[in-house]
């Protein structure tokens, strides 16, 4: 625009100028021939009206191009703003969209967390059953075997028992045999005594049998 205006100035100032100067010439009347038939008329009309009506016809074009163009933008902003809008109402939907789908993709994986962990629990809890289980049959075999052992401590006790009582009637009877050999010899036989005991005492310790 800025461009037609300095056309237009550099086009009408030397018309303007020439104008001024013949001004008075151009107001004198003079013969016309119009092809068909003539007239008296002052030239200032065709010598300055007409570029003048030329130059205002050149800048409302101009004028007229620049508000088309102004519509235009205007237009254009508004399909930019429409644009805009939709593209931000799509952006919404979109992210609408996605957080739907994380939802349930969060969903999802909240059930699968949660299968696993059942899982898990119903694995421990079975594998806790069975060392419950193993600890207890290990402890049933531990009771069995001290039950065992204290059977069998008791039978060498008694067996002990039974082999000191034996030989204490061996030696009632070693006593009551030689008691007169005993008066007699005195320490001899004491000692003999003492001898006799402890080889039938001897052998009764635990873990052996004397028959």
């Amino acid at each position: 625009m800025r461009i037609r205006w300095w056309v237009t100035l550099v086009l009408a100032a030397p018309l303007a100028l020439l104008a001024a100067a013949n001004w008075s010439e151009l107001l004198t009347p003079v013969e016309i021939d119009a092809f068909l038939f003539s007239v008296r008329w002052p030239l200032w009309p065709f010598v300055v009206g007409i570029p003048v009506l030329l130059v205002v016809l050149y800048l409302g074009a101009a004028l007229l191009d620049r508000a088309r163009q102004l519509r235009q933008v205007a237009a254009l902003e508004r399909q930019l703003e429409e644009a805009r809008r939709d593209l931000d109402r799509g952006r919404e939907a979109a992210i609408d969209a996605l957080g739907d789908r994380l939802q349930g993709h969060i969903a999802t994986l909240e059930s699968a967390v949660e299968g696993a962990v059942s899982g898990l629990e119903q694995r421990l809890v079975e594998r806790v059953e069975a060392v419950d289980e193993h600890v207890g049959r290990v402890e049933e075999e531990q009771r069995t075997r001290v039950e065992a052992l204290a059977a069998r401590v008791a039978a060498v006790r008694d067996e002990i028992a039974a082999d000191v009582g034996e030989a204490e009637d061996a030696v009632l009877r070693v006593l009551r045999g030689h008691d007169g050999a005993d008066r007699a010899a005195g320490e001899p036989a004491t000692a003999e005594v003492e001898r006799v005991h402890g080889d039938d005492v001897r052998p009764a310790l635990p873990g052996t049998h004397r028959p």
